[in-house]
């Protein structure tokens, strides 16, 4: 993948369009202050393709793309894969308070040097236009997820340059990250968490299997032998509950009859003539008689009222000549006030029109008075500005002073530079000693070659013993299973011969409990035929002794089959133990022969001659690498002389460009006030002319402060005269307003009294005109007098007549209300003995009806008298019956353990015995299926327990193989190996052929083909050398993660790298490999401040920043 032309608007920095054009730009560096946006661009590229960008921490971050001011954000990269070009572009959008992708986009175009779609030439082709479609698409074209492509493109030097001075246990945490293996402890971990998990289900499953220790085959007899008993105790019950049933129907039958004629009789006996119903009679006809002259009375009063009302109504109304009163009363008075509303009114125009006159010559007085107060204030504010600009350049002057310690700065600096110029001799003979020593020692070979493979010998001799142990336990195991495997087979047979005999112990037993109840002529219960002659009793058979001999075999078979699971779980972790020793036996024996290349592949050797071999050499290389530690020691002392005397000419450098940054700022702190020019170079002379014209200019400005303070005094109490006349003008307009606005409102009240008076007089005219003359009105009120007093009269009259009339309707309705509720009550007691057929009653005569019912009624209870005592006798034989029947049942039900409570109270108890009988048979029934599904249950959890102590034991293992010391530690060495060599042809290429790199014994090493192929730690390596080593090793990765992925060819590479760090050798190192790297076939890009090493590159892009944007320029060809 190359990049071709990169677009940006809205992302991050870079708020306004942005265009970065890579075209022949194959070495190329984005050059810029911090903080300028150069790694913001690196961001883009990755985040056009990916959707997120490397420093964000996640791959579906997308927060940061989105400028804190903008709304919107597009990117948009073309570039080139093989020999094809295309194009991915997102957009992003603030939508209420989150940020998200709304379109993207990616297409190939047909012409490979196209930059944008021509609408006239051939359209690209769509490869994606959906979120979740791009990055599947990117990768799928690349051949890169978004962390390869972060480890592949752009590369992360900072990792690679901490990997190489780690210690062991830090670099395996390193490279487990590049190599994207971090997963692999997350592998232990869930492994652990399931070894856990399946530990605690062995918990609940043992403790949901001690829930079953109640079901045993014993408890299985027990039920069947309690439900064979209770469907023989249905059968007997079903035959007596009829018979009991049948007494207490007859029972029920007499007691009917004899209920039925005692309520006969109780309805009979109280049937009498009531008291009174003559008397009755006769007061119900007079209070008739009397209602009927009452009423005639209130018809005649009545008549004589409606006559004097409409008499009244016809006549004068009272309420008209009231109010024609009042309105002539008031028309009298509105006359006399009309003169005076008027000339009030007159007087209260003349005052507003004076009001008027008086407010107008006020206002043209404040006026004047504003004017002139704005003149004076204008001229007090320009002599003011003149007297604050000679403060301000009073103060930009007062401090200019020549700094302290200035004088002194260039003998300082010859006396350090001498000082690292020794230093450096000293350093470069100390560094020559150090080599020839390391040269001696690398001579002598590896000695941690020689410290691994005793190491290594140690080893081989403890897991041979280990191996020859585990071995030995593996066959004792292995008998032991094959034993256990025995026992159960000849446990099995015995189990289902104690099974066999306990079927055979029960149906002897059923048989033996049902020969007592046979009888003969009576079905047999169990073949239905009727019985001829009574078998001989059978003897108790020992059901007892069969039962507790299967629950013993049972018992005896679960022992031995846990015995030979654990058994069979033994032989499989014994023969993992074995199999993992004999492969790390085989691991140890490569490993030895690699160390010692002479050494024969036999594991039957001689290791202690192999043992004093590796002794001897081992001391003779112990002396070498004393000597060399010695000059080693030595060479970093003189380098750190070196480093402090460099050091202390680089702090006396930056004090002097320090100074001479403080000459310029002065400078631009005083440019308002046009200062001198001045030479920089020399800043002692810089600042004392500087101090000189500040002197004089002081000078000047205080002279002219005097007069302009003068000045501002004069002109700013004129202005505070001007603005008390002011004042007094608006003073005495405020209060001319308000007596005015006083005027308006009383002549507008004036008026209105003066219209509203006139209009009353006209509407009181006008109402007049139709009422009767003011002497007629005395005349009317008396004729009104009255009418109202014959009114009255006629009210009191008919209000008379009709309390009569209620009186005497009451009395007749009392009387008649009587006489209906006794002929109510002659009818509800012949309907209530309707059913026994009483005779037809006179409705015309009372006291005849009720003598007839009477005597009907004495005849018809002395019959019912004599049917009562038969039925008496009839009931009390069948109770006795059912009673007799129904304590046999409750017999029966107390033999079989039931309880006769359970058949309830009434005679409809005998009813309730098939039920009750038929719940416990189906209780009992229950019992046998819970015991057989539970004894069922018991066999599957103990399964259950059997899998998951197996799960247990794998996870157990898998996470103990998955700890830092076991599988990522072999998984990181691996991975070392391979990754070092590819890195050592990188280093080679990169060093012009000078370095090669090694490890050994968690420490890297180069060879320095320039110094006799001496052997250097890399914790002595320069920058320089440093930087090409932890390059190297993220090339070698790189290629290694592109092939592992199938990745296109990667065609580009980015270093972000904080250059600035280096001193000027190592910087001439790095600029020379990143040459070196250049003229591959690969893009090289740079991020760097430096400006040196940008100098250095042949395509620059320059990135500034502004106050609203970041900008981006091309430099260069």
């Amino acid at each position: 993948m190359r990049p071709v032309r990169l677009e940006l608007n809205g992302f991050a920095g870079f708020r306004a369009p942005t265009v970065v054009d890579f075209t022949d730009a194959d070495y190329f560096a984005l050059v810029g202050p911090t903080g300028s946006g150069k790694s913001t661009v690196l961001d883009a590229l990755t985040f056009a393709l990916y959707g997120s960008a490397y420093r964000w921490g996640r791959s579906n971050a997308i927060a940061y793309a989105l400028a804190p001011t903008s709304n919107r954000c597009t990117v948009s990269l073309t570039f080139d894969v093989a020999s094809q070009r295309y194009q991915v572009a997102r957009e992003v959008r603030r939508v209420g308070q989150q940020i998200q992708q709304k379109t993207v986009s990616l297409v190939k175009f047909a012409d490979p040097t196209a930059v944008a779609t021509d609408a006239d030439g051939p359209q690209p082709e769509v490869l994606a236009g959906e979120i979740k479609e791009l990055n599947a698409a990117i990768e799928q074209l690349l051949g890169l997820s978004f962390d390869d492509f972060c480890q592949c493109v752009v590369l992360p030097q900072g990792d690679f340059a901490r990997f190489l001075s780690a210690n062991a246990r830090d670099r395996q945490q390193i490279l487990l990250k590049l190599l994207g293996a971090a997963h692999y402890e997350g592998i232990g971990k869930r492994a652990g968490a399931q070894a856990a998990e399946a530990s605690k289900e062995i918990e609940v499953l043992t403790d949901q299997l001690s829930r079953h220790a109640d079901a045993t085959l014993q408890a299985e007899a027990d039920a069947q032998e309690r439900l064979s008993a209770l469907g023989q105790l249905a059968a007997t019950v079903d035959q007596l509950v009829p018979r009991v049933a049948e007494a207490h129907s007859r029972a029920s039958d007499a007691q009917a009859r004899l209920a039925a004629l005692r309520t006969e009789l109780a309805r009979l006996t109280p049937l009498r003539t009531p008291d009174g119903i003559e008397e009755l009679q006769r007061h119900a006809v007079e209070a008739q008689t009397a209602a009927h002259k009452a009423r005639d009375a209130a018809d005649a009063a009545a008549q004589t009222l409606a006559d004097a009302t409409k008499a009244a109504q016809s006549g004068p109304q009272r309420a008209v000549l009231n109010i024609a009163r009042d309105r002539y009363t008031e028309m009298a008075g509105l006359v006399g006030r009309r003169d005076v509303v008027i000339v009030a009114a007159q007087r209260a125009r003349q005052e507003l029109a004076q009001s008027e006159e008086r407010l107008r010559a006020l206002a043209d007085a404040v006026t004047e008075a504003r004017r002139t107060a704005e003149e004076t204030r204008g001229r007090r504010d320009q002599v003011q500005q003149a007297y604050a600009a000679l403060q301000r350049r009073q103060q930009l002057l007062a401090p200019v002073r020549t700094p302290d310690g200035v004088t002194d700065l260039t003998s300082r600096a010859a006396a350090l530079a001498r000082q690292a110029d020794a230093a450096a001799t000293q350093l470069a003979a100390a560094r020559d000693r150090h080599n020839q020593s390391a040269s001696a020692l690398t001579a002598a070979g590896d000695g941690s070659r020689l410290t691994e493979a005793r190491e290594v010998l140690d080893q081989l001799l403890d897991i041979t013993s280990s191996l020859t142990d585990a071995t030995s336990e593996l066959d004792d195991a292995v008998e032991t299973a094959a034993q256990a495997d025995s026992a159960v087979t000849d446990a099995q047979v015995r189990l289902d011969a104690a099974t066999a005999a306990l079927e055979e112990a029960r149906t002897l037993a059923g048989a033996a409990q049902l020969r007592p109840q046979l009888q003969v002529g009576h079905a047999c219960p169990v073949c239905e035929q009727s019985v001829t002659t009574l078998p001989s009793p059978l003897s108790d058979p020992a059901l007892a002794a069969a039962q507790a001999a299967r629950d013993t075999a049972v018992r005896e078979h679960r022992d031995l089959l846990s015995q030979r699971q654990t058994a069979t779980t033994t032989v499989a972790v014994k023969q993992r133990a074995a199999d993992t020793l004999t492969q790390r036996r085989t691991l140890l024996d490569e490993r030895l022969g690699t160390l010692l290349p002479d050494r024969p592949a036999d594991t039957e050797r001689d290791c202690d001659a192999d043992r004093a071999h590796l002794d001897e050499r081992a001391a003779a290389r112990d002396q070498l690498a004393a000597a060399e530690q010695q000059a080693r020691a030595a060479a970093q002392e003189a380098e750190a002389a070196h480093t402090s005397a460099t050091a202390a000419v680089a702090t006396l450098q930056r004090e002097i460009d320090r100074t001479r940054s403080d000459v310029h700022t002065q400078l631009g702190v005083l440019a308002e006030l046009d200062p001198p020019a001045v030479d920089s170079h020399d800043v002692t002379a810089a600042w004392s002319a500087l101090e000189a014209w500040a002197h004089a200019q002081r000078s000047t400005v205080e002279n002219d402060l005097s007069a302009a303070q003068a000045e501002a005094a004069t002109s700013d109490q004129a202005h505070q005269d001007a603005t008390a006349t002011l004042e007094a003008a608006e003073q005495a307009h405020a209060t001319a307003h308000s007596a005015h606005t006083t005027a308006v409102q009383q002549s507008a009240a004036a008026d209105h009294a003066q219209s509203t008076l006139t209009d009353r007089l006209s509407e009181l005219q006008t109402l007049l005109d139709q009422a009767p003359p003011t002497d007629a009105l005395p005349g009317l009120l008396e004729e009104c007098d009255r009418l109202e007093a014959a009114v009255e009269t006629a009210t009191a009259e008919a209000s008379q007549t009709r309390e009569a009339l209620k009186a005497a309707e009451a009395e007749q309705q009392q009387w008649q209300a009587r006489t209906t509720t006794a002929w109510s009550e002659l009818t509800a007691a012949r309907d209530a003995v309707a059913a026994l057929k009483p005779p037809s009653l006179d409705t015309d005569d009372l006291a005849a009806a009720w003598a007839s019912l009477a005597a009907w009624a004495t005849r018809a209870a002395d019959d019912r008298q004599a049917d009562t005592l038969r039925a008496q006798a009839d009931a009390h034989t069948a109770h006795s019956e059912a009673e007799q029947l129904l304590g046999q049942l409750e017999g029966l039900l107390r033999d079989h353990d039931l309880d006769p409570q359970d058949l309830g109270d009434g005679p409809g108890r005998a009813a309730q015995a098939p039920r009750v009988v038929a719940v416990a048979a189906e209780r009992a029934r229950g019992r046998v299926e819970m015991i057989q599904r539970s004894l069922a249950d018991a066999a599957a959890v103990q399964d259950k327990i059997d899998s998951a102590r197996t799960r247990q034991q794998v996870a157990a293992e898998l996470a103990r193989l998955m700890r830092s010391n076991k599988f990522p530690q072999w998984l990181a060495d691996s991975a070392l190996d391979t990754l070092v060599a590819g890195a050592s042809q990188s280093l080679r290429r990169l060093s012009g052929d000078r370095f090669d790199l090694s490890h050994h014994k968690g420490e890297f090493y180069v060879i320095d083909h320039s110094d006799a192929d001496s052997q250097r730690s890399v914790r002595t390596l320069s920058g320089g050398e440093t930087f090409q080593a932890s390059l190297s090793l993220a090339l070698a990765l790189s290629d290694q993660l592109a092939g592992m992925g199938g990745a296109t060819k990667l065609e580009s590479i980015f270093l972000d790298e904080g250059f600035g760090t280096l001193d000027p050798d190592s910087l001439e190192m790095v600029a020379d490999t990143l040459e070196n790297l250049a003229q591959g076939e690969r893009m090289v890009g740079v991020i760097t401040h430096v400006t040196g090493l940008a100098e250095r590159v042949p395509v620059r892009f320059q990135v500034h920043r502004d106050p609203h944007t970041s900008v981006v320029t091309r430099e260069g060809t």
